[in-house]
Parts: C-alpha cells; sequence; structure tokens
C-alpha cells in the first residue's frame, strides 16, 4: 500500500510539473508574440514613413526631404557635391524635438566649409498633395573637413515639432563658404 501511495504522489507531482511548464512555455509564447507584433508595428510605420520621404523628394526642385521615422539618408546635389543625409538621435524635448542631422560627402575629397538652410514643419495632406504649415527654418554651417570621405554632425532644434506628428525637415542651399 505504501508503495502504491508513493507512486501515485510522484506521478500526481510529475502532472503537476508538467502542467506548470506547458503554463510557463505558452506564457513566453505570448511574450515572444507580442515583441514581434510590436516589432512589425513599427516596422510598418517605418516603411510608410520611408515611402512618403521617397515620394517627396522624387517630386522636390528644392533640397531634400528628411521625416522623422524613416530612419533612412536621402542624397541631395549641391555646390558642394553628392551628399547624404539623415536625421539621428531624434528626440523630443521641452520646446519640440531635436535630431542630428548628420551629413557625409560622397566623394574621395574632404568637404569644403559650408553653409546651409534647415527647415521644418508639419505636413498637412497627402504626400501628392500636401501643404507644410507652421515653417521654421535656421541656417546651419560646418566647417572644412580635414578627412574623406567626410561626415559632419550638425545639431538641430526643431522648435514646434512633435516626433510623433507628420513631420518634415528639408535641407537646401548647400554651398561652399568662404574663409573670412
Amino acid at each position: 500500500m505504501t508503495r502504491r501511495y508513493i507512486r501515485l504522489l510522484v506521478l500526481g507531482s510529475l502532472f503537476t510539473l508538467s502542467a506548470c511548464a506547458q503554463q510557463s512555455e505558452v506564457r513566453q509564447m505570448h511574450q515572444s508574440v507580442s515583441a514581434l507584433s510590436q516589432e512589425m508595428s513599427k516596422l510598418n510605420q517605418e516603411t510608410v514613413k520611408i515611402t512618403q520621404q521617397n515620394t517627396l523628394n522624387a517630386t522636390s526642385n528644392r533640397g531634400v526631404y528628411l521625416l522623422p521615422g524613416a530612419n533612412t539618408p536621402a542624397r541631395l546635389e549641391s555646390q558642394i557635391g553628392t551628399l547624404r543625409m539623415s536625421l539621428t538621435n531624434i528626440a523630443q524635448n521641452a520646446d519640440g524635438m531635436r535630431a542630428t542631422l548628420r551629413i557625409q560627402g560622397e566623394s574621395s575629397t574632404p568637404l569644403p566649409a559650408f553653409s546651409g538652410t534647415v527647415e521644418w514643419g508639419e505636413i498637412q495632406g497627402t504626400t501628392t498633395q500636401f501643404q507644410e504649415v507652421n515653417v521654421k527654418n535656421q541656417l546651419i554651417s560646418a566647417p572644412a573637413s580635414l578627412l574623406a570621405p567626410s561626415d559632419v554632425d550638425i545639431p538641430l532644434l526643431l522648435n514646434g515639432l512633435n516626433p510623433t506628428q507628420p513631420a518634415f525637415v528639408r535641407i537646401h542651399d548647400i554651398q561652399p563658404t568662404t574663409p573670412q
């Protein structure tokens, strides 16, 4: 009788442990599915932003558009050569958002000192028929680079912009500056 009782106790314990292990696996699977769903949602949003950015740049005759959240560089033909531009380190602050404008020269020569204009604001409408509202601008400048290929990081304070709203940043009028 004692052996039978111990055997039943052991089998009952094993059954209980296996049920707990299954619950743990199910919980872990739910967490994995939730994380995957969040990542897919983020990728879908980024894909929409990239498509919008590409559409704006295809029709732009004044500079290059960068959309917060696109995480994709855009090329600009400028007076100092072909430049590859992107927004990095985007974060909300009290007055809007801050970001870093990364400008990379694509030639084998260092970038000269240059200046340009950064405009930002909100986009209303569609990417084919849109209106820029609450547009602000600032002048930027960078010293001459010593190395090639050249990378220049310019911190931007984009007052009035919210990274979650349909917003744009446009860079234009990049031109060499003369030393003084």
